[in-house]
């Protein structure tokens, strides 16, 4: 999970609104979809995988919908669909490997990708487990992130294992250290509509992290 910035509102959702009766249902979300993706690099705002397009991608009311609240842009964020199985192919432990909104529904979260404060809490390990100083509970019970059962913990740390793999082999401190910030200024400051890599928020804690043990002041 990392940081989102809202960006500005499509036109198509702000007209919508104003429409008599308007709800969300009757929305086209082309191009509300379109922006959500955008303004996150494309990736789930939860788990950070890798979404593009309707067929993978939902549109995540982040306080529960209601008829005040659903046509807010800042209560919508674009999620994977997070392990929810097609009908007819619900495998026996398929409740307890949900994720992100398909495990959260209705319940209420603390922690919220669009407060960078929120955001600082969040940490990880090497082995790929995603952990916060404050929300705990959000990470585990509520969205599912560390999921026993499923692929993020393993995705994760295949993540970290491939650039500690393309460092190891440097034994120049500084050429480490400039390496760490040329990956930070990359995984950091992404142009609007570009894509992130999938897992970036693990990427952005480990350099930070050897940044700090080669003396990196930094931010």
């Amino acid at each position: 999970m990392i940081y989102i910035k809202k960006m500005p509102e499509p036109k198509s959702l702000e007209e919508h609104r104003c429409t008599p009766g308007a709800d969300f249902d009757g929305l086209d979300k082309t191009q509300l979809r379109e922006c959500l993706l955008k303004e996150q690099g494309y990736l789930c705002a939860y788990c950070m995988r890798r979404i593009h397009n309707e067929k993978d991608t939902k549109i995540e009311h982040y306080i529960a919908r209601n008829a005040d609240n659903e046509l807010e842009y800042t209560n919508l964020l674009a999620v994977c669909y997070g392990n929810q199985p097609d009908s007819g192919n619900v495998v026996k432990y398929a409740k307890r490997r949900l994720t992100c909104d398909s495990m959260k529904g209705n319940q209420v979260l603390q922690i919220n990708p669009q407060s960078q404060e929120d955001m600082m809490t969040i940490y990880y390990d090497n082995q790929g487990k995603i952990y916060s100083k404050e929300y705990q509970k959000d990470i585990d019970n509520i969205l599912n992130l560390n999921d026993p059962y499923g692929y993020l913990i393993g995705n994760r740390k295949a993540i970290i294992d491939a650039l500690i793999n393309k460092l190891s082999p440097i034994k120049n401190p500084q050429e480490v250290k400039r390496l760490l910030l040329k990956w930070k200024k990359r995984y950091t400051n992404l142009a609007y509509g570009n894509e992130y890599p999938e897992y970036v928020g693990i990427l952005r804690w480990y350099i930070d992290k050897q940044l700090r043990k080669h003396g990196h002041k930094g931010e």
